[in-house]
């Protein structure tokens, strides 16, 4: 339908869809603040205080992404020495890693660096008619720095249409401080049951790694490096009925690991563009941080498509 016919239809787009802004009331998610995405065909939440990734996400009322046992946690229980950044990690459709650190703990940067655990400010919430579509989009900004140090500012935005199973995630990041900085990102972008079981495959990487086993008591992290060629990449998971779909530009995000957690009560497959497959000190000896001139820019992001198959 056009704007004019949908219209005769209805008294209000939350009807069928549209943006809801909220508070969470319990637990260690008490004072998140979420906002909740819904095309009528996809619904996903977005998490500002946990620099606006995305939690949960379904499609046609069927869970898409995978949350971890710990749940939305806010960011004042962010624990960054070593690995305790697990003890908040509560996976969602996108976590993001960095900016001065993915992968592996160093002796400055916890595991997967601080950037997923930074609130947002200037927040914007916003959706209306654009011609015939009808748009929701929320954007804000990250700041990662230091009274005596780096001072990079990662500006997001995230889009969506109503009656669309596409959102579109948008990132700018820029040195705003006086010298060179070097930075890492990683899109951890995790999905779980139902549209991840044994029943499922991960799509354009090679066939003996594109399986997924059941949850298994002795099942082993893996962290798969895939070299995906072309200047567009499209990377996905599916089932026996539907697929979701990662689309990318290799010219900002030349690196993709597979990962699979398939423990039972951890049991997630995460696919991660990344500008980096090294961790750690890894980055710096492999020459593989991007690195930023004052005030120099850097824009990147994905697409996520799900459909049924």
């Amino acid at each position: 339908m056009d704007k004019k016919e949908l219209l005769k239809h209805i008294g209000s787009i939350e009807q069928i869809g549209g943006i809801k802004d909220y508070t969470i009331n319990d637990g260690k998610a008490k004072g998140v603040r979420a906002i909740d995405i819904n095309t009528g065909v996809m619904r996903f939440t977005i998490i500002p205080d946990r620099c606006l990734d995305i939690a949960q996400a379904d499609f046609k009322g069927s869970a898409i992404s995978w949350i971890s046992k710990t749940g939305i946690t806010a960011p004042e229980y962010y624990e960054k020495d070593g690995r305790n950044f697990l003890r908040g990690f509560f996976g969602g459709l996108v976590t993001t890693c960095g900016l001065k650190n993915i992968g592996r703990p160093t002796e400055t940067q916890g595991l997967h660096g601080r950037i997923a655990n930074t609130p947002a400010k200037n927040v914007c919430v916003w959706a209306g008619w654009e011609g015939d579509d009808y748009v929701m989009k929320v954007s804000g900004e990250m700041r990662e720095c230091s009274a005596f140090g780096e001072n990079l500012v990662l500006k997001r935005t995230i889009s969506a249409k109503l009656f669309d199973a596409t959102l579109v995630l948008e990132d700018k990041i820029i040195n705003e401080g006086f010298k060179d900085e070097d930075i890492a990102l990683c899109y951890h972008c995790n999905f779980g049951y139902p549209l991840v079981s044994e029943k499922s495959r991960i799509t354009n990487i090679p066939e003996e790694l594109a399986s997924i086993d059941a949850p298994s008591l002795d099942a082993k992290e893996q962290c798969i490096e895939v070299d995906l060629p072309g200047d567009t990449v499209t990377v996905g998971i599916e089932n026996e009925k539907i697929g979701a779909y990662l689309t990318y530009k290799t010219k900002t995000l030349p690196r993709f690991i597979a990962w699979k957690m398939l423990s039972v009560g951890a049991y997630a497959v995460g696919l991660e563009p990344r500008t980096s497959n090294f961790g750690g000190e890894n980055i710096a000896k492999n020459n593989e941080f991007v690195t930023l001139k004052p005030f120099e820019e850097y824009e990147t992001g994905f697409s996520l498509t799900i459909k049924d198959l």
